[in-house]
C-alpha cells in the first residue's frame, strides 16, 4: 500500500529443484499478479477467457534461468482507496520509468528508477511529455481492466 519502491520493490525467492538453477538471480520486475498465470501454465491449466488477466507467466523466464525476458510493456498498480495518510493512487512502470498518479493533492510524480532508485527527484514538471505518455498507458490499462476509480463523496460535502 506504499507507492514508492520501498513498498513495491520486494525480493521474490523461487525454489524449484531441477527446473531453476540454484543461485540464479534475475533483475526482471515481476508482481504478484504474475503468480496466477505462472501456476496455471506450470499445471497445464488454461487461463480464464472471460476476464482480463493482468499478469504474465514467469515460467519461460524461470526455466531459462532468467535468460528469457518477459513480454510486457509495463507493470501497473492500482490503490483506489485511503489508508491512513495514503491517498488513492495508480502507478505505471515502463522500463526504468515510473509514474505515480494520485487522485488527491499533487497529481503526478515521475521517476527514472535506473538513475534514482530512492525516488528523490520528481521529474514530472521537467518531462511533461513522458508524464503524458505514461499517463496514457495508465488510463488505457485502467479502462481495459474496468478498474474502479475513486469518486467524490457528495454526501459528506453536502453535510459540511
Amino acid at each position: 500500500g506504499y507507492p514508492y519502491e520501498g513498498g513495491i520493490r520486494e525480493p521474490l525467492l523461487v525454489r524449484w529443484p531441477k527446473v531453476i538453477k540454484k543461485g540464479t538471480i534475475s533483475h526482471e520486475p515481476v508482481t504478484s499478479v504474475d503468480y496466477f498465470p505462472t501456476i496455471c501454465e506450470a499445471a497445464g491449466v488454461s487461463l480464464p477467457r472471460d476476464r482480463v488477466i493482468d499478469g504474465v507467466s514467469l515460467l519461460g523466464h524461470l526455466k531459462s534461468n532468467g535468460a528469457d525476458k518477459l513480454d510486457r510493456e509495463a507493470i501497473f498498480w492500482h490503490f483506489p482507496h485511503y489508508r491512513g495518510k495514503i491517498v488513492p493512487y495508480s502507478i505505471v512502470r515502463a522500463g526504468d520509468w515510473k509514474l505515480i498518479k494520485r487522485y488527491e493533492g499533487k497529481t503526478f510524480e515521475l521517476f527514472n528508477l535506473k538513475d534514482d532508485l530512492p525516488e528523490e527527484t520528481d521529474l514530472s514538471e521537467k518531462m511533461p511529455e513522458k508524464v503524458n505518455e505514461l499517463d496514457t498507458k495508465l488510463a488505457n490499462w485502467l479502462r481495459d481492466t474496468n478498474a474502479k476509480l475513486p469518486r467524490q463523496n457528495l454526501q459528506k460535502e453536502q453535510k459540511l
